[in-house]
């Protein structure tokens, strides 16, 4: 995300991870999905020293959806249904307030050190969407057996030595 161009086109992949997993809206797991579906990026390649992966992290968020709603007494048996009957809504997915709070987490960082957090906008992307303690990413990174504090650590080690 060295330019708005590369911004522009971190959300288009977000809100693509976002139609293909059947929802409505973009939320901060699309963003993160994002961030880790280019391998070589400078966020996947640190986030891959922790072994999270778009592979792993999309593994985790399927155990969190699973233990969410055995909480309310649903079992899914076949995981292939929920993908047989997806969802279509109209035009591209709208950004959810899990997106919109990681988004703006990112740009109060951006502001806050002008210059050289600007050349590493995807790192504070990802402080962003690390920073939240509620919601569908801490859960799901629980599930996944990944620690969300010492994630947010390296990525804001990263971040302050571009």
């Amino acid at each position: 995300m060295a330019d708005q161009t590369d911004f522009r086109a971190l959300l288009d992949v977000a809100q693509a991870i976002a139609a293909e997993r059947s929802s409505a809206t973009v939320a901060a797991e699309h963003l993160l999905l994002a961030l880790l579906s280019d391998q070589t990026s400078r966020v996947a390649t640190l986030l891959a020293e922790h072994s999270l992966t778009a592979q792993t992290f999309s593994a985790a968020l399927d155990k969190e959806r699973d233990y969410t709603l055995a909480g309310i007494g649903v079992r899914i048996r076949d995981p292939a249904r929920l993908a047989a009957a997806p969802r279509a809504y109209p035009g591209r997915p709208r950004f959810s307030a899990s997106a919109k709070e990681a988004l703006d987490r990112a740009n109060v960082l951006i502001h806050k050190q002008r210059g050289h957090v600007q050349r590493a906008g995807d790192l504070a992307l990802l402080v962003g969407i690390l920073s939240a303690e509620l919601g569908i990413v801490p859960r799901a990174l629980i599930r996944g057996g990944f620690d969300r504090t010492e994630l947010l650590a390296s990525a804001h080690e990263a971040l302050q030595n571009p």
